[in-house]
């Protein structure tokens, strides 16, 4: 009985609340374009997370909000920066439609994938990685071309090697 007591008791407040929710209207809804097939081909699993932020922007920025957009001019050349530009930047060339037709990007000392740590690893014992520059050159309906330059050092010896994302040296 007790049991039937508070069963009836809680039906009664669930319709009660439910009766109390209100519609939302919306008024603006802001949509953003979304270059999938930009973000597809330079960013995957492996790629660091600012890098994958930072692409992610690329991606999502609209040039047809842009003040200086204007149609009638077939293409536009966007800088994204970090705080320090040395440390991050993408070059971004839009079309007058919002697509991303190609990118120039540069990384320094960004967190490298396990493929390209272990590599190093096993190609160079005892080597330590002391600077570090990811590179992606991303260009419309184009092989994406992405690697890393390292500078290792073991003791006084220091060298410069470049390697895939997949750690093979190119």
């Amino acid at each position: 009985m007790k049991n039937l007591f508070f069963g009836l008791m809680f039906l009664g407040i669930a319709s009660l609340s439910y009766s109390q929710i209100a519609e939302v209207q919306l008024e603006d809804v802001n949509l953003t374009p979304l270059n999938t097939s930009y973000l597809n081909e330079v960013s995957d699993k492996s790629t660091p997370k600012i890098v994958r932020r930072f692409e992610s922007e690329v991606a999502r920025y609209d040039i047809t909000e842009a003040p200086f957009y204007d149609d009638k001019f077939e293409a536009y050349e966007v800088i994204f920066e970090g705080k320090n530009s040395d440390q991050c930047r993408i070059v971004a060339t839009y079309d007058n439609e919002g697509k991303v037709l190609s990118s120039l990007e540069r990384f320094k000392d960004v967190a490298l994938p396990y493929a390209v740590r272990n590599s190093i690893e096993k190609k160079y014992p005892g080597w330590i990685v002391i600077k570090d520059t990811y590179l992606v050159s991303y260009y419309l309906d184009k092989e994406v071309k992405k690697m890393y330059k390292l500078k290792i050092a073991k003791g006084n010896k220091r060298k410069n090697i470049k390697v895939d994302v997949l750690g093979n040296t190119i």
